[in-house]
């Protein structure tokens, strides 16, 4: 049995100077500053001589082509292969455009120096690593609820829907990493998820941010000052902040629950195993609607001991969550979504039926098609399989 070693890096990315924003198709300004910094955290992970490297971004989703820049970047300086390498965006509506998309002009310079700087971030995290154990824990926090929202002409607009599925939860892994040599402990390294876009402040705001996802990291961080908190997106999909005030202060709040959630969760945490550590790279093709051909889909998938993380590269409906973590068996499990790439809203097969924003978004993207209603049954497949591949003795 190999000993588990983690580090941790962090590197601010705030654009320096006005740039392109994300997340509202309507909002073509510029930024006109910055209400608070967005950062690369990278953790390496390391048992024996297997290595993986979990990247979070502060910005709202990147195409395939931009990860695969970005792995590139990353193996070139530290020689990781591109499937070690697992990039989670923390979907903030208040970050700059990193993507590519039609009729907007993409910042290459923008582009190239969050590269440079988020392998920096991965550098420290590959010198930072130390001999860790693994607690896991979850607690219940609400700071938002399913936008699926029906009206009485039977038509669904993004609203609010306090009766549709919702995973109302933080779930937290901590690895704690003893004392260096000296005598001072070491950081713990914390990575928390939870299902909820980064919406908070709408196409009006001009400000970059990090959203309630960066409050909360600073809420956590400031309550516990031996902790470094890294923020992971789960399956936000059809889930929205409360937004009955599009205020900074209010998106200040969703943080401060989330972070009081978390800091709960800590004191509770359970030590379980941290061994092995695997990780599962899969592509998965989802068929178009009325056989217009498929589309390539990232799986990324890791088992730390008695936890397991699956992540899916889309705006994915918290109803694979739910799946997931029924399905596990793992002491802990995150499905995540904006997982080495986003290729669209991944719905449910109902959504189809119903019809809405999310199953026609594909229309915002380069080259977008629908897809096929299969989608639903074809990733909980997958998820299955995932699951039976990592927890398999």
């Amino acid at each position: 049995m190999e000993a588990l070693h983690v580090g941790h890096g962090r590197v601010c990315i705030t654009p320096p100077g006005p740039v392109r924003m994300m997340g509202y198709a309507g909002r073509t300004e510029l930024s006109r500053g910055v209400h608070d910094d967005l950062f690369a955290n990278a953790v390496a992970l390391e048992s024996g001589d297997r290595r993986v490297l979990i990247l979070a971004l502060d910005v709202c989703s990147l195409n395939l082509d931009g990860v695969a820049e970005l792995k590139a970047a990353i193996s070139q300086r530290t020689g990781l292969s591109p499937e070690q390498i697992l990039i989670n965006t923390s979907h903030t509506h208040a970050g700059p455009l990193v993507a590519r998309r039609p009729g907007a002009e993409f910042d290459e310079i923008y582009f190239g120096m969050m590269t440079a700087r988020a392998v920096e971030a991965v550098v420290a995290a590959l010198a930072d690593l130390a001999p860790a154990t693994l607690a896991v824990g979850s607690a219940a926090v609400e700071i938002g609820w399913n936008r699926r929202e029906r009206t009485p002409e039977g038509e669904i607009i993004l609203g609010v829907n306090p009766e549709g599925p919702g995973l109302p939860e933080a779930t937290l892994w901590r690895f704690d990493r003893g004392v260096r040599a000296g005598g001072r402990e070491r950081e713990a390294i914390l990575l928390f998820t939870l299902p909820i876009h980064g919406t908070t402040m709408g196409a009006d705001n001009l400000y970059l941010s990090a959203e309630w996802m960066g409050a909360a990291v600073r809420h956590i961080e400031n309550a516990y000052a031996g902790v470094r908190a890294v923020f992971l997106q789960g399956c936000s999909g059809n889930q929205n902040p409360y937004r009955d005030e599009r205020t900074f202060e209010r998106m200040a709040q969703h943080g401060d629950a989330v972070g009081e959630a978390v800091t709960e969760a800590l004191a509770s945490a359970e030590t379980v195993s941290s061994w092995p550590l695997i990780n599962l790279v899969r592509t998965i093709e989802i068929p178009y609607a009325e056989g217009q051909g498929s589309g390539a889909c990232p799986l990324h998938a890791l088992r730390i001991g008695d936890a397991v993380l699956i992540g899916l590269g889309g705006e994915v409906f918290v109803e694979y969550a739910l799946f997931g973590r029924e399905q596990s068996a793992a002491a802990s499990t995150m499905i995540l979504g904006c997982t080495d790439c986003s290729v669209g809203y991944l719905p449910t097969a109902i959504a189809y039926e119903e019809g809405g924003y999310e199953p026609n978004a594909y229309q915002h993207l380069p080259d977008g098609k629908p897809w096929s209603p299969e989608i639903e049954e074809l990733l909980k497949a997958e998820i299955n399989a995932a699951l039976s591949d990592l927890l398999a003795p």
